[in-house]
């Protein structure tokens, strides 16, 4: 039987119409990306949603990590916790002996980070999907609880797009003041120098500091996509060009 498209999944549970559809592959088109999360991204379905519709139409098991209360931390070792955010990935449990690692992850399709995953933890993976938003909030959990998170999290940072460290550091709960961020180099061209970013200073939780992040790349991505249609605009090199160069 042939895989029924993600789209038209939405369209007949009746969570989608067919000209947000459009709206949105038109987008897909245009920034290319994953179809989901450039409908998550225009608020078009919720991620909860968006993770039931993939559970259906790959016939792959969805995880609710909110419900998830415990992982045993050898479980949660057999992942590097880079690896983990860089895959968008946490590890749930171990079966057969250790020979077995089931997981949440974001895109189960992606046979290249599956093929690592293997290779790093020597173990059968079987994925579950899950949504990126809810896979960072359960690894702040999780993580922070063997006291890895936050031992990264004191060095975490975040740039804008001209490559500029906005962001710095997190209070480190029981500790002193964070560094100060470096003073920025001025770019050449700003997006909007006026943006202000969201103070994480405080002493913020993790998932705190996760959703501030989200809302300063939204905002930059939403800059970056404007700075780019006006360079196209303006001539300065055309769409094609631009797909050209991105995809390589």
């Amino acid at each position: 039987m042939a895989q029924i498209k993600l789209g038209e999944l939405l369209i007949k549970a009746n969570v989608l119409q067919e000209s947000q559809l459009k709206a949105a592959l038109a987008e897909q088109a245009k920034w290319g990306g994953k179809l989901g999360e450039i409908l998550v991204r225009m608020n078009l379905v919720s991620e909860d949603i968006l993770v039931r519709a993939l559970s259906k139409q790959l016939a792959i098991p969805a995880v609710n990590l909110d419900a998830v209360k415990e992982i045993a931390p050898h479980v949660l070792n057999r992942v590097p916790v880079q690896t983990a955010r860089d895959f968008s990935v946490l590890p749930l449990q171990l079966r057969d002996d250790g020979k077995t690692l089931v997981v949440a992850i974001s895109d189960p399709l992606n046979v290249r980070q599956l093929d690592e995953l293997r290779a790093i933890t020597k173990c059968r993976i079987v994925p579950n999907v899950a949504g990126r938003t809810a896979i960072a909030r359960a690894m702040a959990r999780f993580y922070e609880d063997q006291g890895e998170l936050a031992d990264a999290d004191t060095n975490f940072k975040v740039v804008d797009a001209q490559g500029r460290t906005v962001v710095k550091h997190m209070d480190v709960p029981g500790g002193g003041a964070p560094a100060a961020a470096p003073a920025p180099t001025p770019a050449p061209m700003p997006i909007n120098p006026s943006r202000e970013v969201p103070s994480v200073r405080g002493g913020g939780s993790p998932v705190e500091l996760l959703r501030s992040v989200e809302e300063v790349q939204r905002k930059e991505v939403a800059a970056l996509k404007a700075m780019v249609e006006l360079l196209i605009e303006k001539g300065v090199f055309t769409r094609d060009e631009y797909l050209a160069k991105v995809k390589r």
